[in-house]
């Protein structure tokens, strides 16, 4: 996890926290920015696909993944599954977005473990 120092008049919109999720899961992501209450997006690049997560207050408040149908709580569930790809984190104001999951964070990495565990036991 790279931390970039921050340059300029402009640092509300510089990525300050960018890598590989290979190094660093969502996870692992998610908990980090919910510890230091983080606001702002984090973008997730896999295998040609782009996922956004926005954060209030280190809850994330609102999720897509573009070119797809899927959003909110289930776009969040399918992101905690990416493991491979990059990903970077710009704090910026999201006063004006509305709060589309309503759940804390812990509450999603539990929900997302749950339904994991699931999967893995159902038989094939």
């Amino acid at each position: 996890m790279a931390v970039v120092s921050s340059r300029g008049s402009d640092v509300g919109n510089e990525v300050g926290l960018r890598g590989r999720l290979e190094q660093f899961g969502v996870a692992t992501l998610l908990t980090f920015l919910d510890l230091e209450r983080r606001s702002g997006e984090l973008i997730l690049l896999a295998d040609g696909e782009i996922g956004r997560l926005w954060l209030r207050q280190g809850s994330v408040i609102r999720a897509r993944i573009e070119g797809t149908r899927r959003a909110r709580k289930a776009a969040v569930y399918e992101l905690l599954g990416w493991n491979r790809g990059r990903f970077a984190f710009t704090q910026l104001a999201v006063d004006g977005i509305e709060d589309e999951i309503c759940a804390p964070t812990t509450m999603l990495l539990i929900e997302a473990a749950r339904r994991t565990d699931e999967l893995a036991g159902a038989p094939a």
